[in-house]
């Protein structure tokens, strides 16, 4: 083929040209059968797409396209919309994708960061030299990818007729703050963020994951990255004064888990259980050695404590981490951003949900969502539809069975007494409302209430096929199914307790739990 490289003069484009020489094709100055640009400028680009003289047009894009935002769920695929803010510098790539795609044969190719810092990366751009910034509060996971890899991934979108977005990375993530343990770069922490780079790159890219699949790359375009993105950051720090490569030696979960952490947490959480909580538990033994289940339960006191708790119980006793599914609001705040993905968690989304199911996890999920939490005290243990709620779909997906739990006392850390309207809380926090509850939000300490926890036994899927998750009716049944199991062990707890301070509740005295009920079609064998 004869392959014309233009626009940006810098280190892929010249790996490009080298890769297709070695594989025998052409470059041309002007004319061809293809086009590949770096962008320079819009309007050339626009007169590239018009053009008849290009039978194929490829764009060096960016990945930053999707935005860095606390909703993003990691790892997103092409069809994942952009959440770039209409002012921000990065729309510039939407733009020229827009522009390319009016070429009847045209893809874009999606880059994470090129590690070379003449490329213009943001982040590449803190851990080149001595010194770097992050955002105070935020550790967002980040991709790499080698300067070679870059190049063989433009290369195969010439040589291919498949069009539109394609992402490219190397495979795996890993924390930023590693990053600069590796690279040797100290890092400053800054509150608010930078200004723009000279590149027109916004610090945004530094508060939230926008990592990228690269499935459908490997699926239309034939290529699958020879360096990882840890491989292709162990090569570029290499050499660099201060450096530490040997830290890039273990893989790092996609959504930043860090069981270190959860370890170093462990006096704390301890504290919490075991003398300001003074946890009751029992049924722990119903958490599976090993293997996919998707663990629900209530959900009360509007701050995620009870996941913590949770987490806790369930790695002492069962040394198994849930990886909660959790909603985007809760990662605005920083710091609690960095603790909640540290400590597992997970932006929630089915596709987040398979690949953790993918890898045999223990997931967890409540299923009254956020508004659960913020149910009135007088109406506090009385649960929420879980038909509205998606994990019932979840789980019969993924073929994993249901581990319910019933808490009581949890609610009493903040008992909602009260309630304040606001727009501003709504925006900002993602709260239905600000509540009024003893000691918040004046002085927002939880009241040492004693919790009982009850783990009941795995509740397999009934019978019910993968198929079945599209069953709209199935679904909603076996969601109250579900809903009904805690809600008899949460009734039949109530009456124990004599204090909400002290007592014992559990005695390992469970009541049964009621059968499913199939809808009379489905149990006929016909379609529902």
């Amino acid at each position: 083929m004869n392959i014309a490289v233009l626009g940006f003069e810098g280190p892929v484009a010249r790996a490009l040209r080298s890769e297709l020489e070695r594989q025998g094709h052409r470059i041309t100055k002007d004319g061809g059968d293809c086009a590949v640009y770096f962008p320079g400028s819009p309007e050339e680009l626009g007169n590239l797409a018009g053009r008849g003289g290009y039978r194929r047009l490829v764009l060096r894009s960016h990945a930053c396209a999707y935005g860095s935002s606390e909703k993003n769920p990691g790892l997103m695929t092409e069809d994942r919309i952009s959440l770039l803010p209409e002012d921000a510098a990065e729309r510039r790539w939407l733009q020229l994708e827009e522009i390319a795609a009016g070429h009847n044969n045209a893809a874009a190719v999606r880059l994470a960061n090129v590690l070379a810092p003449d490329e213009g990366d943001l982040i590449v751009q803190q851990i080149a030299g001595k010194r770097g910034t992050m955002l105070a509060g935020h550790d967002p996971n980040v991709q790499f990818i080698s300067v070679a890899d870059a190049a063989r991934v433009l290369a195969a979108a010439a040589q291919s007729n498949s069009t539109g977005i394609f992402n490219a990375a190397g495979d795996g993530t890993i924390p930023l703050r590693k990053v600069f343990a590796a690279t040797g770069t100290k890092r400053s922490a800054r509150l608010l963020p930078l200004a723009r780079s000279k590149y027109g790159l916004s610090a945004d890219l530094l508060q939230y994951n926008w990592s990228v699949s690269s499935e459908r790359a490997a699926r239309e375009l034939g290529w699958k990255p020879q360096q990882s993105t840890l491989d292709a950051l162990r090569e570029f720090v290499n050499g660099k004064p201060g450096a530490h490569p040997e830290l890039l030696q273990q893989p790092y979960d996609p959504w930043g888990l860090d069981v270190d952490k959860i370890r170093a947490w462990g006096w704390w959480f301890a504290f919490l259980r075991n003398i300001y909580w003074r946890i009751e538990s029992e049924g722990m033994e119903n958490i599976p050695d090993t293997g996919r289940g998707l663990f629900v339960s209530n959900h009360r006191g509007f701050m995620p404590l009870d996941a913590v708790m949770h987490l806790s119980l369930v790695f002492t006793h069962r040394q198994r981490v849930i990886r909660f599914l959790i909603i985007h609001s809760l990662l605005r705040t920083p710091f609690l951003c960095n603790f909640l993905t540290q400590m597992g968690g997970v932006i929630a989304s089915q596709e987040n949900a398979a690949r953790l199911f993918a890898d045999e996890a223990l997931v967890g999920i409540f299923p009254e969502g956020i508004r659960g939490t913020f149910l009135p005290y007088k109406r506090t243990y009385k649960l929420r539809d879980f038909a509205k709620s998606e994990f019932a779909r979840i789980a019969i997906e993924n073929q994993a069975p249901v581990i319910p739990s019933a808490v009581i006392g949890h609610a009493e850390i903040f008992p909602i007494i009260g309630r304040i309207e606001s727009s501003t809380v709504v925006k900002e926090l993602g709260w239905p409302y600000l509540p009024i509850a003893p000691m918040f939000p004046l002085a927002p300490v939880p009241i040492p209430s004693k919790w009982h926890v009850r783990v009941l036994p795995p509740v397999g899927l009934q019978g019910l096929r993968r198929e079945d998750a599209q069953n709209d009716r199935l679904v909603k049944e076996f969601s109250r199914h579900i809903q009904r199991i805690i809600q008899i062990n949460i009734d039949d707890m109530l009456p124990k307790r004599k204090s909400i301070f002290w007592g014992k509740v559990l005695n390992g005295s469970v009541p049964p739990s009621p059968q499913f009920q199939w809808p009379a079609q489905r149990a006929a064998g016909g379609n529902v």
